[in-house]
């Protein structure tokens, strides 16, 4: 899979998930429904295995690819998402999987999306924490 260029409407397992405003980083878009990262200053970044931390997804679109870092705000909410997923299956239920880019998770790499909840035709739901 790869990034994504556009809004998606990413499903949501159950609504009232804690949502977050965080600073976006400089010369970044965020697109509404891709996981959300935070850099080594705390700025929301696309999601990525070099990413620091796993924040959430974001609620809507946040393009700052003009301005400094900070110059604008993205919320971002956390709960059980539906995302495209890579070599997961039904034994990987109950573990935890990681970000292959900012809408697919996968059963290895270094930053932790979630835990698997379930697997469907549709994808992966996983409960971001």
């Amino acid at each position: 899979m790869a990034n994504l260029t556009k809004a998606r409407v990413t499903a949501e397992l159950a609504s009232g998930g804690k949502t977050f405003a965080d600073p976006v980083a400089a010369d970044t878009k965020l697109f509404q429904g891709g996981m959300v990262g935070l850099d080594a200053s705390g700025n929301a970044v696309k999601a990525a295995p070099a990413v620091a931390t796993m924040r959430g997804v974001a609620v809507h679109t946040a393009d700052n690819t003009d301005g400094a870092a900070g110059a604008i705000s993205v919320e971002v909410k956390r709960g059980p998402f539906l995302f495209n997923q890579t070599g997961l299956d039904r034994t990987d239920i109950g573990a935890s999987v990681y970000v292959v880019d900012d809408n697919t998770v996968g059963a290895t790499g270094t930053l932790i999306a979630g835990k698997l909840l379930d697997i469907e035709p549709a994808g992966a739901w996983v409960e971001i924490l």
